[in-house]
């Protein structure tokens, strides 16, 4: 739902009732010639004119969510170094080097990265990042439960709060803020924004997890825009064949990708598949399996991977 045009609509509406009021009023007055009455009709027409004015001058969250992300795609790179101590300038090498020298334990035969904010530890893993010209542009990562008294406990919505104070207090005051429209009722998002550097804070309303992306903007974006560069150019007419195989259900295009792209290809184990499904710009399918993460602990990964018509897979969603 666009929050813009909801607006608009509730002003409309507002604006509506304001002069069937006055309107009434007039009616009233010209049948008793009463003063008062013109008096009422004009201070209504008033009230109900500065009203709309006053709520159309008001920026959405939406509109100060655009352009936000606008301006942080448009800046010069000049944050580097992110809140969490990783640094755009890594290559992947480095990259997984960071990963594996942070702070982790296993529970329950998994192996998480300890997430600490103020006093709290929080159980988190990282998912695959983005590169652009061999450098870190996106990172993300999710945090699934608190840590207590060396177990697992549920997230409050308290700690969705602290998670977002804490990225607020290391970007500091100079930076910027908004919270997403609720286009997807089920989910709580917070952007923060410093010059490139862009901060997404989400928490389930279903799972109560958390995920948190960083991205270097104006590379990210460069990314998606060779994403779509290359997606633009291929067949509309199916020319490869994408369909779950009748024995466990895989798919060939999705476990080849998977095969390139997993930090440890030999640890995968399939656990599900949904059916495949085909639309206007090719083939979606969902999989769940289990491979080992960055600390070398299993993780079982649920996506929903987009495949076009020429058998390439163009986009992967992790789902939570």
């Amino acid at each position: 739902m666009d929050y813009f045009k909801w607006s608009r609509f509730y002003v409309d509406i507002i604006w509506s009732v304001c002069w069937c009021i006055a309107a009434k009023v007039y009616e009233i007055t010209k049948i008793t010639q009463n003063t008062k009455f013109m008096k009422k009709l004009l201070t209504i027409a008033l009230l109900s004119a500065g009203l709309t004015i006053a709520l159309l001058s008001c920026k959405s969250d939406y509109d100060k969510y655009q352009e936000m992300m606008n301006e942080a795609s448009d800046s010069p790179v000049t944050e580097i170094v992110t809140p969490d101590g990783l640094n755009f300038n890594m290559n992947k090498d480095e990259y997984n080097s960071y990963i594996d020298s942070l702070p982790h334990k296993e529970f329950n035969y998994r192996t998480y990265w300890l997430f600490k904010v103020e006093n709290e530890v929080y159980a988190a893993d990282f998912s695959t990042p983005k590169f652009y010209e061999g450098k870190l542009c996106s990172y993300a990562f999710y945090i699934e439960e608190r840590v207590s008294n060396n177990t697992l406990k549920n997230l409050f919505v308290d700690d969705f709060k602290k998670i977002v104070v804490y990225y607020q207090k290391a970007l500091g005051e100079d930076s910027k803020s908004a919270n997403l429209p609720e286009s997807w009722p089920e989910f709580d998002t917070y952007v923060l924004t410093k010059g490139n550097l862009t901060v997404e804070i989400t928490r389930s309303h279903y799972s109560g997890g958390i995920k948190v992306i960083c991205e270097n903007k104006p590379a990210a974006i460069n990314v998606q825009e060779e994403k779509d560069y290359g997606s633009s150019y291929t067949s509309k007419t199916p020319s490869a064949e994408v369909k779950n195989n009748k024995w466990n259900g895989g798919v060939k295009q999705v476990e080849d990708y998977l095969e390139r792209t997993l930090r440890d290809p030999d640890s995968y184990e399939s656990i599900e598949w949904s059916e495949v499904k085909q639309k206007d710009d090719g083939y979606y399918v969902r999989h769940k399996y289990r491979a080992k993460n960055g600390f070398g602990g299993m993780v079982v990964t649920n996506q929903l991977f987009h495949i076009d018509f020429s058998g390439n897979v163009v986009d992967v969603k992790d789902l939570y």
